[in-house]
Protein backbone atom coordinates (compact mmCIF):
# COMPACT_ATOMS: atom_id res chain seq x y z
CA UNK A 1 0.00 0.00 0.00
CA UNK A 2 2.74 2.23 0.38
CA UNK A 3 3.82 1.60 -2.77
CA UNK A 4 0.66 2.94 -4.55
CA UNK A 5 0.45 6.52 -2.26
CA UNK A 6 4.23 7.19 -3.24
CA UNK A 7 3.80 6.53 -7.00
CA UNK A 8 -0.03 8.17 -6.65
CA UNK A 9 1.72 11.06 -5.31
CA UNK A 10 4.61 11.28 -7.66
CA UNK A 11 2.23 11.15 -10.21
CA UNK A 12 -0.16 13.62 -8.62
CA UNK A 13 2.38 15.78 -8.19
CA UNK A 14 3.44 15.79 -11.85
CA UNK A 15 0.02 16.15 -12.78
CA UNK A 16 -0.10 19.50 -10.71
CA UNK A 17 3.11 20.60 -11.53
CA UNK A 18 2.31 20.77 -15.58
CA UNK A 19 -0.99 22.30 -14.51
CA UNK A 20 0.36 25.05 -12.81
CA UNK A 21 3.59 25.87 -14.32
CA UNK A 22 1.96 24.79 -18.33
CA UNK A 23 4.98 22.87 -18.80
CA UNK A 24 3.44 19.54 -20.64
CA UNK A 25 6.45 17.98 -19.63
CA UNK A 26 5.82 16.95 -16.03
CA UNK A 27 2.26 15.52 -17.17
CA UNK A 28 3.86 13.19 -19.73
CA UNK A 29 6.51 12.01 -17.40
CA UNK A 30 3.54 11.17 -15.70
CA UNK A 31 2.08 9.32 -18.73
CA UNK A 32 5.27 7.56 -19.17
CA UNK A 33 5.02 6.20 -15.53
CA UNK A 34 1.56 4.98 -15.94
CA UNK A 35 2.02 3.34 -19.05
CA UNK A 36 4.97 1.46 -17.94
CA UNK A 37 2.67 1.08 -14.92
CA UNK A 38 -0.29 -0.51 -16.46
CA UNK A 39 2.09 -2.86 -18.68
CA UNK A 40 4.05 -3.95 -15.59
CA UNK A 41 0.54 -4.83 -13.49
CA UNK A 42 -1.29 -6.26 -16.78
CA UNK A 43 0.98 -8.75 -17.22
CA UNK A 44 2.22 -9.74 -14.02
CA UNK A 45 1.83 -13.28 -13.61
CA UNK A 46 -0.98 -14.22 -10.58
CA UNK A 47 -0.35 -16.42 -8.28
CA UNK A 48 -2.05 -19.81 -8.16
CA UNK A 49 -5.34 -19.40 -6.83
CA UNK A 50 -5.05 -22.92 -5.70
CA UNK A 51 -2.34 -22.24 -3.20
CA UNK A 52 -3.77 -19.05 -1.38
CA UNK A 53 -6.71 -18.15 1.10
CA UNK A 54 -9.53 -16.15 -0.52
CA UNK A 55 -8.56 -13.37 1.95
CA UNK A 56 -5.27 -13.29 -0.16
CA UNK A 57 -6.84 -13.55 -3.59
CA UNK A 58 -8.99 -10.83 -2.60
CA UNK A 59 -6.95 -8.82 -1.36
CA UNK A 60 -4.50 -9.23 -4.47
CA UNK A 61 -7.60 -7.89 -6.54
CA UNK A 62 -8.19 -4.79 -4.50
CA UNK A 63 -4.61 -3.59 -4.45
CA UNK A 64 -4.23 -4.51 -8.79
CA UNK A 65 -7.80 -2.19 -8.69
CA UNK A 66 -5.96 0.41 -6.72
CA UNK A 67 -2.96 0.47 -9.19
CA UNK A 68 -5.06 0.81 -12.17
CA UNK A 69 -6.93 4.05 -10.48
CA UNK A 70 -3.36 5.16 -9.92
CA UNK A 71 -2.32 4.52 -13.44
CA UNK A 72 -5.33 5.55 -14.95
CA UNK A 73 -4.92 9.41 -12.91
CA UNK A 74 -1.19 9.47 -14.78
CA UNK A 75 -2.94 8.98 -17.92
CA UNK A 76 -5.55 11.63 -17.43
CA UNK A 77 -2.83 14.08 -16.95
CA UNK A 78 -1.11 13.13 -19.31
CA UNK A 79 -3.96 13.28 -21.94
CA UNK A 80 -5.34 16.41 -20.55
CA UNK A 81 -2.24 18.51 -19.31
CA UNK A 82 0.75 16.33 -21.87
CA UNK A 83 -0.89 15.96 -25.39
CA UNK A 84 -3.66 18.47 -25.42
CA UNK A 85 -1.83 21.30 -24.44
CA UNK A 86 1.47 20.18 -26.45
CA UNK A 87 1.98 22.25 -29.51
CA UNK A 88 5.19 21.20 -30.43
CA UNK A 89 5.07 17.28 -30.92
CA UNK A 90 2.70 15.79 -33.41
CA UNK A 91 2.01 19.40 -34.30
CA UNK A 92 -1.10 20.07 -31.75
CA UNK A 93 -2.31 23.33 -31.80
Amino acid sequence: MKNILITYLIILTLGIASMLTGIHYFANIAGFISAIGFMIIFFKETPDTESLTKEAIEKDNRLRRYWYIVFATGLFFSLVFGSFWNSEMGNMA
